[in-house]
């Protein structure tokens, strides 16, 4: 088991160094990406979102409200795909060595993690140089930031023990991740929808953990505990789900990829 972690550990490394490897700025584009996203919202949309919406009295309402949360959403849905995809994607290496495939699901787990990590500094970076109240509520965004990446992980490898027998979840999960991305109020305020289609924000788990992070850039406020309890009851039980399932259908599916 500890080899099989540390085996997990060296994917994560090679995988790190791998993803940029040949370009002029290397592992600098870690830190260029998610500045880039923080900036075109914040030039592009601040002003006009925020007569939008008028949820802060800051000229960067919008980018404060909207960072954390699209920040979260790609960490989530990438992690969630990536994991989802790792038999389809390490077929060749797991016929040719004698390697578990979680030690490939941990890799991604612990490289994704370690972006969003990179991700969020940068975000509490934009609210420091802006100048806007931070408070000892932030200490809460590494526990949550967690919990969020294991609850897509666990989700993620339910979904990769069935992709080998049904091919077109390949195509079907991107597609239902884009329709859950819109469905959250994450590029807009729940009130916009909420009267019309309140399940999208009360039965949305992916609201538990964005709901939190935007309450926590805006007000520096940690709220909606509840909801993060709900979350740790439902990561749970994938994490005995996902074990059961990887237990009875790993042998079956090494013998078909």
């Amino acid at each position: 088991m500890l080899r099989n972690l540390l085996l997990a550990f060296s994917f994560a490394k090679r995988d790190l160094k791998d993803r940029y490897v040949g370009m002029s700025f290397g592992e600098l584009w870690y830190v260029i990406s998610p500045l880039i996203m923080i900036f075109i919202y914040t030039v592009i949309f601040s002003n006009f979102m925020k007569m939008k919406l008028n949820i802060a009295q800051s000229q960067y309402a919008y980018s404060i409200y909207l960072v954390p949360g699209l920040l979260a959403w790609s960490s989530f849905s990438t992690l969630l795909n990536r994991v989802a995809m790792v038999f389809l994607e390490k077929a060749e290496l797991l016929k040719k060595i004698n390697v578990p495939a979680y030690s490939f699901m941990i890799s991604v787990l612990i490289v994704e993690f370690l972006l969003f990590c990179i991700s969020m500094l940068l975000g509490v970076g934009f609210l420091i140089i802006i100048d806007y109240p931070i408070s000892w509520d932030f200490l809460y965004l590494l526990p949550v930031m967690l919990l969020q990446s294991l609850f897509a992980f666990f989700l993620g490898v339910i979904l990769a023990l069935f992709v080998p027998f049904f091919k077109d979840l390949k195509e079907i999960i991107p597609v239902f991740l884009q329709l859950w991305f819109w469905i959250t109020p994450i590029v807009y305020v729940k009130e916009m929808i909420y009267d019309r289609f309140p399940y999208a924000v009360d039965y949305n788990i992916a609201y538990t953990f964005i709901s939190f992070y935007q309450n926590l850039f805006l007000h520096s406020e940690a709220k909606g505990w509840d909801g993060i309890l709900v979350l740790g009851i439902v990561t749970l039980i994938l994490a005995f789900l996902s074990a059961y399932l990887y237990k009875k259908m790993v042998p079956v599916i090494k013998d078909i990829i």
